[in-house]
């Protein structure tokens, strides 16, 4: 006969209503992790992100980043600091600098997750908190922007912890301060004084509320939040202040952009607005129709911080998005951290329907993708199905796939994991959520195991690197360059440590070397008599880009 407690594991499930704790942690750690390793930069803000910092690491002077060689002041550095920082340490163990400054992504991104799951409990109870993380991780459109060198992963750590602080500091004022300090911190030197602007504003908001005033009314509660306020807006101004006392015109471009981000161009509101609707319509699916759901919901909370925190937040980062033009893939980043938030109390409260529809739907959708990355995998090693392999072969022309075990077994056992967790699982109000968020794990981890080699052949600028290596001669002065954009130009910086200058400068015109490149429709550049084509490449899957290197005689 059964003892009570060996009843009691029988009947426990799998993953309960809501998942556990230790399940959702677990779960995240695998989707932070997986894909950073074991490839170059890729091109375009990986690529980027990383040069900006190597450039720490290789030529020094902490305060001005710096794009092989030149300077760049596209974002603060916050980010770049620590990527040069942990992509260091990587090599120190014998790993990549590019794989160990995407430890930075990963951090970031914790933060935001955990600032997400704060802001759940406080707002709508501990349930939430598990929900929270699950639904971030299952954003359709952010998991590749999220799991490159991607500076933009400051703006979700700053939002993240900065709702999460403001949902805490009317109860637990001190905890909620150093948080909220946190956040305005990260803001500022991460992403820019424009989003610490943002958090101010809303900040400001939360005394406005009739239950803030019910809960705040002890001095130390009252004076938590402006104190706060004021130290976090320090911090996220110390590096425009020493910037000023070092290059003072540089200061001014950083301030002047920061105020052109804040302030939206009417204009550009009112034709962008309808295209980040449609954009988001995919992007921040699943959050967007359970955020939806929760605002619903809740309407009669409207004036409360459970619905009117992450609403205030995602209106004014909207209307800052909007009034900077038409939608981009990768800005709408910031649009998902209020999401997620109101996601996390809409998705338990679904009706049976929609609970049920959300779940066949991402069990579905993640069962047939994980079904056509093996099957493509099975094409590029086998050459069967014939039409599928000539496919592969086509978009990356001289790519051969070999068998690797280290990607092979985990593939193999997260896929089977994966059928376990469907036979397993029961059928909960959350499961959805649980569904969702494995199922994107299951991809992202199919795709950086399975289809990583062919993905680095056809991303990576490693090849056009080595081949313009092979050309330049062996004491050669410096390289001007026309045309090349910041990616390419961080790519060969990382590989060649090459720092070419702008031809339109005065130093470029004196270079004896040009670097030229062209796209879809460009021409080569137009040069006098006195230069000579040296070599002309590409890398093999792009046929619309050319690469031109001349010499003068």
């Amino acid at each position: 006969m059964s003892s009570p407690s060996q009843s009691y594991l029988a009947r426990r499930p799998l993953i309960g209503d809501p998942p556990e704790t230790g399940f959702v942690i677990a779960l995240c750690l695998v989707y932070l992790l997986t894909g950073l390793f074991g490839r170059d930069p890729w091109k375009g803000d990986d690529a980027l992100n990383i040069g900006v910092a190597l450039g720490f690491a290789r030529e020094g002077g902490w305060l001005i980043p710096q794009l092989a060689g030149q300077l760049w002041l596209d974002s603060p550095p916050l980010f770049h600091w620590l990527a040069s920082l942990t992509g260091q340490a990587a090599e120190w163990v014998g790993i990549s600098f590019a794989d160990g400054a995407r430890l930075a992504s990963a951090f970031f991104l914790a933060l935001w997750l955990l600032g997400s799951a704060g802001a759940a409990r406080e707002l709508y109870g501990a349930p939430a908190a598990r929900i929270a993380p699950l639904i971030g991780i299952a954003s359709i459109g952010a998991v590749t922007h999220l799991h490159d060198a991607q500076s933009s992963t400051t703006l979700l750590a700053a939002l993240g912890l900065g709702m999460w602080s403001l949902a805490l500091i009317a109860r637990r004022p001190l905890q909620g301060a150093l948080v909220l300090i946190v956040a305005l911190a990260i803001s500022g030197l991460g992403t820019g004084l424009w989003l610490t602007a943002v958090l101010l504003l809303t900040a400001a908001t939360m005394p406005l509320l009739p239950v803030w005033r019910t809960v705040a009314t002890s001095a130390l509660r009252m004076s938590a939040l402006p104190l706060a306020m004021a130290v976090g807006t320090l911090l996220a101004a110390s590096w425009l202040i020493a910037l000023q006392l070092e290059r003072p015109e540089l200061a001014a471009r950083v301030w002047a952009d920061d105020l052109q981000r804040l302030l939206p161009d009417a204009d550009l509101l009112a034709g962008g607005a309808g295209s980040w609707v449609k954009v988001l319509a995919w992007y921040a699916w699943p959050a967007l129709p359970v955020a939806g759901w929760a605002l619903w919901q809740r309407r009669e909370q409207w004036r409360s911080p459970v619905l009117t925190l992450p609403l205030i937040v995602l209106v004014l980062l909207f209307l800052q998005l909007a009034g900077e033009g038409a939608a981009r893939n990768q800005r709408a980043l910031p649009l998902l951290a209020p999401l997620v938030v109101l996601g996390s109390a809409g998705l338990p409260r679904l009706r049976r329907g929609a609970a049920n529809a959300l779940d066949w739907f991402g069990v579905m959708t993640f069962s047939l993708l994980s079904l056509i990355i093996w099957l493509g995998w099975i094409a590029m090693t086998t050459g069967w199905p014939e039409r599928l392999a000539r496919t592969f072969a086509r978009l990356e022309p001289g790519f051969e796939m070999s068998i690797s075990l280290p990607a092979l077994i985990p593939a193999i056992v997260i896929s089977a994991a994966w059928i376990w967790l469907l036979w397993r699982s029961p059928r909960t109000p959350t499961r959805g959520a649980v569904s969702w968020g494995c199922g994107m794990v299951l991809i992202w981890f199919l795709v950086s195991s399975l289809w990583l080699p062919w993905i680095d052949y056809g991303r990576s600028y490693r090849d056009v690197a080595r081949m313009i290596g092979e050309h330049l001669p062996a004491q050669h002065g410096c390289v001007a360059f026309t045309g090349l954009q910041d990616s390419q130009r961080a790519a060969f910086y990382y590989f060649l440590d090459l720092k070419p200058l702008n031809i339109a400068g005065r130093s470029g015109q004196q270079c004896d070397l040009l670097l030229a490149y062209h796209g879809r429709g460009g021409k080569p550049p137009s040069l006098d008599g006195s230069w000579t084509l040296k070599w002309e490449g590409r890398r093999p899957g792009d046929r619309h880009e050319r690469f031109l290197l001349y010499a003068r005689h």
